[in-house]
């Protein structure tokens, strides 16, 4: 995170949380509003991508779509 240099408004975003075994590498850090981080872990705390996707498909959108996750190959 070298690179990095913090402005006032935004946060950096783990996208692979750190709880779960996330890292601060570039890959995995993200610069965002603090707004929308904060609502980001108000709606799915630290929950992971499959857990996101249910919560996503059952509270938020049209029943008619499914958001559906797939891990990457490595």
């Amino acid at each position: 995170m070298s690179k990095r240099i913090k402005k006032s408004h935004h946060n950096w975003h783990h996208r692979k949380p750190r709880s779960l075994g996330g890292d601060n590498s570039d890959r995995n850090v993200i610069h965002v509003k603090s707004s929308q981080h904060q609502a980001w872990h108000t709606l799915f705390y630290n929950c992971k991508p499959h857990q996101i996707a249910f919560i996503i498909n059952t509270t938020w959108i049209d029943p008619d779509y499914e958001v559906v996750v797939v891990k990457k190959n490595p």
